[in-house]
């Protein structure tokens, strides 16, 4: 039960609520006629701001989002399932996507020693859902069922035509929406009749694509019949083949081919290691020889000579010259075919 609406603004008239029928209607005075309008008197706003309280979406034209009444705060007391007191509700258009409580109410076991007491500031999602469990006892999947469709058939509101049909709470609500939420309320199957909404979307749905199809639009963006039909007989046929592919246990339609390449590889590789030993051994020898190639130091010849008493003409020593320097060739050509073998073993390494 609603206890008390109220607002930080002094200028807002606190309403009381008691049990039983409370209305609300406008003053008149001895000089008031019967053509005498009572519109204004605050009907339609008190409902708006009940609806704001218990977790309606704020929007531009929502009362609370007004910008002279951005910074009121309003609030509602209300009787709650699990409290002995009234339950204190707050909310502003400052911070319309959060609402204060009085009391937590959540149920939340956060292993503390102690019970959290005292305000608590909630999310409106969190409010909503908090409305659903503890006043409508919706919990779990409710599919179909919404708490604020609920509030919208209790409370109804004149700005969404909720007085022109008695089965709906706004003129474009879908009937098999409203049909589930009223079959919670009056303690039907709402279940079942949710089956129907489902059936009802599903035809809806059914319907757009069956018009969708008819656009030839449609034809170019998906299109048209007989390239489907091709696209489908590519499809089976592919599907045949792996399942042929699995039922033959060739997964993979090339494994032979990379079975052999794979072969090919391994015995490339073994031959190469074979090859890189002897070529090391090769380098090793080469690099010896190199150290060896050497010029024969000749220079201590004609000094025994001399000692022994033996004069060595000029022809004898032209022809040594000659022999020296051809020497000299054939150990300098050893030595470059030497370090040529050594530079391309090294780069084949």
């Amino acid at each position: 039960m609603l206890r008390r609406l109220s607002a930080d603004d002094g200028r807002f008239k606190e309403v009381s609520f008691v049990e039983g029928l409370n209305l609300i209607v406008a003053d008149t005075t001895d000089a008031s006629s019967d053509t005498d309008s009572r519109n204004s008197a605050g009907k339609s706003s008190l409902i708006e701001l009940l609806h704001f309280l218990l977790g309606a979406r704020a929007t531009n034209t929502t009362l609370a989002m007004n910008k002279a009444l951005r910074h009121i705060t309003f609030d509602l007391e209300m009787d709650w399932p699990s409290l002995r007191s009234p339950l204190s509700v707050r909310r502003s258009g400052q911070r319309a996507g959060f609402v204060t409580l009085g009391e937590d109410v959540t149920g939340i076991d956060d292993g503390a020693m102690f019970p959290r007491t005292g305000a608590v500031e909630l999310p409106v999602e969190q409010w909503t859902q908090l409305i659903e469990r503890d006043l409508f006892g919706l919990r779990g999947d409710h599919q179909g069922v919404s708490g604020r469709v609920l509030l919208s058939f209790l409370a109804r509101r004149i700005s969404s035509h909720g007085f022109n049909e008695p089965t709906r709470t706004f003129s474009r609500q879908s009937a098999p929406e409203a049909a589930s939420n009223l079959a919670y309320l009056l303690g039907l199957d709402w279940q079942l009749v949710d089956e129907y909404r489902q059936l009802a979307a599903r035809k809806a749905t059914r319907a757009q694509l069956k018009k969708a199809v008819d656009d030839p639009v449609w034809g170019r963006i998906v299109g048209s019949t007989a390239d489907l039909r091709g696209q489908i007989t590519l499809a089976e046929a592919q599907v045949e083949r792996l399942r042929a592919q699995v039922a033959a246990f060739q997964v993979v339609p090339e494994y032979e081919r990379l079975k052999d390449r794979a072969d090919e590889v391994s015995r490339r590789i073994k031959q190469l290691a074979q090859e890189d030993v002897i070529d090391q051994h090769n380098l090793e020898e080469l690099q010896a020889a190199v150290m060896e190639t050497t010029d024969v130091e000749v220079d201590y010849l004609e000094p025994v000579y001399r000692e022994l008493g033996v004069v060595l003409n000029d022809q004898v020593r032209r022809r040594f010259e000659d022999v020296k320097t051809f020497h000299h060739s054939v150990v300098r050509n050893r030595r470059g075919f030497l370090e040529e073998e050594i530079a391309e073993l090294t780069e084949r390494l």
